[in-house]
């Protein structure tokens, strides 16, 4: 069993920590007021669950807010982009189904 601490990765900008030949998954840490880069898309499902901070997600033309405990499912080839709003460090866990890194 590959089993991992997420906050043993916590802090770290990007680090995917499983990998299979169907799915991958990684952490990201987004400082205050920061976002994750420029907007991208995916050639497969990602999942995002947010540990802590509040994120600003934009999926097409449409943005919400996501608190902590909040879980986003972007479907295959769908813009989007992620923004911390927060004052503290935005902390999630993101899923891709295939792995895409």
């Amino acid at each position: 069993m590959d089993a991992v601490n997420l906050f043993d990765h916590k802090g770290r900008f990007f680090e995917v920590l499983q990998e299979t030949p169907r799915a991958q998954t990684a952490v990201m840490t987004i400082a205050p007021r920061q976002d994750a880069g420029p907007e991208e898309t995916h050639d497969g499902d990602q999942i995002i669950y947010i540990i802590e901070g509040e994120a600003l997600v934009r999926m097409k033309d449409q943005e919400r807010r996501a608190p902590a405990g909040t879980l986003i499912l972007i479907p295959t080839g769908t813009p989007h982009h992620v923004r911390n709003v927060g004052w503290v460090p935005l902390f999630f866990l993101t899923i891709y189904a295939p792995p895409a890194y």
